[in-house]
């Protein structure tokens, strides 16, 4: 397989966009993919590594743009990433988020770069560089050992893992295969997933092409290849991820009704309190009172005998 790791990182935001976004922690609630070709002046075409649309808080759309590095965030890195916002913006018309992921430390990374004297060039760097993944790694497949259930997002993190890792990656490999196929996970569709993102690593890491048929035994690879209807899949995913928009939509709406009717009950309480007390203080009629504060005579008698 060539480039793997692209292959690893661009697989993953093209079918596990909303849970790959969630997993990075990236602002915004995940959209779709935009595509990642924006031919410049000079007669190139660059190709970017991930470019999505994300909707923000305020209801506006931004361009997530990622590109991933295994080698030393530079200046030429920076110039290379803002380049691609500035083809991404003319394109789309819409603000561009640049996100740089790398295995290398973070004390490694040149994360500002001035473009000219009034632009200044920031992305998010996000190092996977971590002492303690093997820690983070061994408590996982104890987990998936014990048939525990893994979230989606946890079922993501067990397989970038290695990409962690700052040593031993190869072994890393080897303990998340003998657990990835019997991994208990809801949506099979993901599972799925995780196993084809899992043969990119495989590539990346293993030490011979025996290795390599081996460890594609192990997560079962062919089977699941051929069993498996990508298109189906697709569209059960996109079934649910529907659903899951429909629901929070819907709950949204039935939590602002009930929100709103709660405000108008306490809302009355404390308008009552005041009917009460004025009516306690300066013995105002209670037909003066109702007119004063919006109440009907017989709700403030129901109150006084209550």
């Amino acid at each position: 397989m060539n480039n793997p790791e692209d292959t690893f990182m661009k697989r993953q935001f093209t079918y596990l966009g909303d849970i790959a976004h969630e997993f990075y922690n990236l602002p915004g609630e995940y959209i779709g993919s935009e595509c990642n070709e924006y031919p410049n002046v000079d007669g190139g075409i660059p190709r970017a590594d991930i470019v999505y649309e994300v909707r923000m808080e305020d209801g506006s759309i931004c361009i997530i743009n990622i590109e991933d590095e295994t080698s030393y965030v530079n200046a030429d890195t920076l110039k290379k990433s803002y380049n691609y916002k500035t083809n991404i913006y003319y394109k789309t018309k819409n603000p561009v988020i640049s996100v740089i992921t790398t295995t290398l430390p973070e004390d490694k990374c040149l994360k500002e770069l001035w473009i000219s004297p009034t632009d200044l060039f920031k992305p998010f760097v996000i190092s996977l560089h971590d002492e303690n993944t093997w820690k983070k790694l061994n408590s996982m497949i104890t987990k998936a050992k014990n048939q525990e259930e893994f979230s989606e997002i946890e079922g993501l993190e067990l397989i970038n893992l290695p990409r962690f890792c700052c040593e031993n990656q190869e072994k890393a490999i080897e303990v998340i295969c003998s657990v990835l196929y019997d991994l208990k996970i809801e949506d099979p569709y993901v599972k799925n997933e995780l196993i084809y993102s899992m043969q990119c690593m495989i590539h990346k890491y293993a030490k011979t092409d025996e290795d390599i048929i081996r460890l594609e035994g192990m997560i079962r690879l062919r089977q699941v290849m051929k069993k498996r209807s990508p298109v189906l899949d697709a569209m059960e995913r996109q079934g649910v991820l529907k659903g899951r928009k429909q629901g929070i939509k819907q709950g949204r709406e039935e939590g602002i009704k009930k929100g709103r009717e709660e405000g108008i009950k306490e809302g009355r309480e404390e308008g009552m309190k005041k009917v009460l007390k004025d009516l306690a203080n300066n013995g105002t009629p209670i037909d003066e009172l109702a007119e004063k504060y919006g109440y009907t005579v017989d709700e403030i008698l129901n109150t006084i005998i209550e």
